[in-house]
């Protein structure tokens, strides 16, 4: 089965709305989402493996139908963020920018010193035994999760409001091997306004019902950095792992340049390989009593925040029990970190209409773990669970995990 790699290199930002209203008026804007969606890219993926294909066929003429159900298999495996700077000729791993995890938590300095990272651990809750949910099922489970603490307790302070939304690719690995690090400084993409306006031209005058304005996400930037007399020019990628409709590959897919998001903004294709998207050689865990998983991509579960297969088994304990992928036994959830829900809407290319919006656990989620019965989690189990897949929405790359280390609290005998 063929899968392909690559990188996409927007060369004039990227608008990628969210379900804020499909139209843009006199008194509207377009709203984009702070970073393109999975399913957006599987999309122009689609659109483009339609294109080659009928290039590469010459007489085959896809009808809006037959597009949707000959590329409906066509499956996005491995989605990554990517930055490095302008002028290098290929994105390694180190290249790779990943969430900021919802376990930590960026504090300002005070009097000159520099920010710090404090890490968020879950303990037992205080109010144990106390419900103070109104759920319609399964309140004691829900109390009985752990609440997150930070570290150093004392030491806490102001959350800063310039923490970076991405952290880089040694960052992420020392955090899930729990070792302590630098406050991520590494400057995300840059957003812009687009105003547009359109001239009538019997007037001269501007149309008011065509101007109108819409975010865009800038992956061309220029960044300052310590001890560079000149500003240096970065430049940010998606990069892409996917597979072809079997049976149906297309040398040499995608070809040219796609059109990707709103406006189909032209998009460069760089190839790559499947390294790209491999565990690190440095990943080393030590065995651990704890397991945490953060959201690498958004992830899409049947009952919002609780992943699929987790459920509290009727006169048990109340916790939640489930299994993981590459995981031996079964394993209770301990603690969720889960931010806001992300809604998500799409457009029906063949019905021209809107599609059902869904819902979505925002990726830097991180849920925490332990054996049923005791048990450490291995180096080899943390290991095969780098960038597995978990919940729903697999051939759009949702639910891409990070293992990381849970340390659990003394009074659990870790």
């Amino acid at each position: 089965m063929s899968e392909e790699c690559f990188a996409l290199l927007p060369r004039d930002g990227l608008s990628v709305k969210d379900g804020r209203g499909w139209y843009t008026s006199e008194v509207g804007r377009g709203y984009s989402h702070p970073w393109p969606l999975p399913t957006t890219v599987r999309g122009a993926l689609r659109a483009a493996w339609g294109q080659d294909l009928m290039s590469n066929q010459p007489g085959v003429r896809l009808t809006p139908e037959a597009w949707e159900r000959r590329s409906a298999s066509l499956a996005l495996t491995g989605f990554v963020a990517l930055r490095r700077d302008l002028g290098e000729t290929s994105f390694t791993p180190s290249h790779r920018m990943w969430p900021a995890p919802a376990d930590a938590v960026v504090v300002a300095g005070k009097d000159g010193e520099p920010a710090r990272v404090e890490r968020l651990r879950p303990w037992w809750p205080d109010s144990e035994g106390v419900i103070t949910s109104l759920g319609p099922d399964e309140d004691r489970a829900r109390e009985a999760l752990w609440h997150p603490r930070p570290d150093h307790e004392r030491r806490m302070g102001k959350p800063s409001g310039d923490a970076p939304a991405f952290w880089s690719e040694a960052d992420m690995v020392a955090w899930l091997m729990r070792k302590d690090i630098a406050a991520p400084a590494t400057p995300g993409p840059g957003h812009r306004t687009d105003a547009h306006v359109a001239i009538a031209p019997d007037k001269q005058t501007a149309e008011d019902t065509m101007l109108h304005s819409r975010q865009v996400v800038e992956l061309l930037r220029l960044e300052k950095r310590e001890g560079a007399a000149a500003r240096v020019a970065v430049e940010w990628a998606l990069g892409v792992r996917c597979r072809q409709p079997e049976g149906e590959a297309v040398t040499g897919f995608p070809s040219g340049v796609l059109g990707l998001g709103g406006r189909r903004r032209l998009t460069e294709v760089d190839r790559s390989t499947v390294d790209l998207f491999a565990c690190p050689e440095d990943f080393q865990p030590e065995p651990s009593m704890g397991l945490k998983l953060v959201l690498a991509t958004p992830a899409s579960f049947e009952r919002g925040w609780l992943p699929d297969g987790f459920a509290c088994a009727e006169g048990g304990e109340p916790e939640y029990v489930g299994t993981l992928p590459g995981v031996e036994g079964r394993v209770v959830l301990r603690a969720a970190l889960v931010p806001r829900a992300q809604d998500v809407s799409a457009w029906d290319m063949v019905k021209r209409q809107p599609r059902a919006a869904r819902r979505w656990v925002p990726a830097g989620s991180v849920y925490f773990f332990e054996k049923v019965g005791g048990g450490r989690f291995t180096t080899v189990e943390l290991r095969a669970l780098w960038l597995a897949s978990w919940g729903g929405g697999r051939d759009e790359a949702l639910g891409q995990v990070l293992p990381g280390v849970w340390e659990l609290p003394p009074e659990c005998g870790a």
